[in-house]
């Protein structure tokens, strides 16, 4: 189970009433792809987008990023409400913590992310200026009674019946305020943002003949094992079902071990589990690509930072 997850919810009703874009642009950069970069500094690695009309369209900007993307089907719950349910459900038991936020709020910062995964608390929420904003920090022990919430306001009203109060947590960050429909009036906020946002990053991939293992394949690897379907991983990938067997296919033979135990069952695809070779591959990649991120900003802040 991985520590801590984080669903981008692009779809529904922001927090003014007004219908979400996950193809806007802050800065020339979409905010999907924005809040993607900030977790995955923050080392988070399972993240999930829910999103609805867009999804084609979001699949392209976050193709290569290693997310899952989710199919909002809810049309009548207020803001975007079925997309935090959908989102939670997905990662309840696949992390001990989950952030939950809008994809309209895109400006908060890696340090953010990093303050609120030390707070221990079960609900975690960033304040600044005595205002709440997002991303929101979940305990998977409190998912179900969010699921299983029925009344009004949405997530601030599942939130509100808990028998947890949450944990404001002060941070020093106005980014986690500003929607992206009103960001010409945060020029500034932007430009802090913008400060933080140059970094160095490096792309691993394990290669023989050819590459045959980099963010791609474990992203599918991980919907295979939690899922048990290749043609359901594909989907939540955003790959074709085709696609998704040439590479599990290009990385058996290359790595010389079978990745992926097929059971054959007709049109449906049938079930698939990761074998024992397949989680030891996984296991060992991340611990080396955290060992290769984690010497990459030390170095990058040692030469251009100093």
């Amino acid at each position: 189970m991985n520590s801590v997850g984080a669903v981008i919810v692009a779809s529904g009703y922001g927090g003014h009433g007004k219908k979400q874009n996950p193809m806007e642009e802050i800065d020339d950069l979409n905010v999907a792809v924005q809040i993607v970069v900030t977790f995955q500094r923050a080392g988070i690695k399972d993240i999930v987008v829910v999103c609805k009309e867009e999804k084609e369209n979001l699949k392209k900007e976050l193709r290569g990023f290693g997310v899952s993307f989710l199919n909002d089907t809810g049309d009548n719950e207020g803001e975007m409400f079925s997309g935090v349910k959908k989102g939670l459900s997905y990662l309840e038991t696949r992390c001990e913590r989950i952030f939950v936020c809008p994809v309209e709020i895109a400006l908060f910062t890696k340090d953010t992310v990093e303050q609120l995964m030390k707070n221990p608390a079960k609900l975690v929420i960033p304040s600044v200026n005595y205002h709440a904003g997002h991303p929101i920090l979940i305990s998977a022990s409190l998912v179900t009674s969010i699921l299983g919430y029925q009344g009004e306001k949405g997530l601030r009203g599942a939130i509100q019946s808990l028998s947890v109060e949450p944990v404001y947590e002060v941070v020093e960050d106005e980014g986690i305020l500003v929607r992206a429909d009103s960001v010409k009036n945060s020029d500034e906020i932007v430009r802090q943002y913008g400060k933080t946002r140059m970094r160095a990053t490096v792309k691993l991939r394990l290669t023989n003949r050819k590459p045959f293992f980099g963010p791609g394949m474990v992203t599918l690897l991980r919907e295979i094992e939690s899922l048990g379907s290749v043609r359901e991983a594909s989907e939540k990938t955003g790959i074709s079902y085709s696609k998704a067997w040439s590479m599990i296919r290009d990385a058996e033979k290359e790595s010389g071990q079978t990745l992926v135990e097929r059971q054959p069952g007709g049109k449906f695809g049938g079930a698939a589990n990761v074998s024992k070779a397949g989680k030891e591959m996984l296991e060992k990649y991340e611990q080396l690509e955290q060992a290769v991120e984690s010497y990459t900003t030390k170095k990058y802040q040692e030469i251009f930072q100093n």
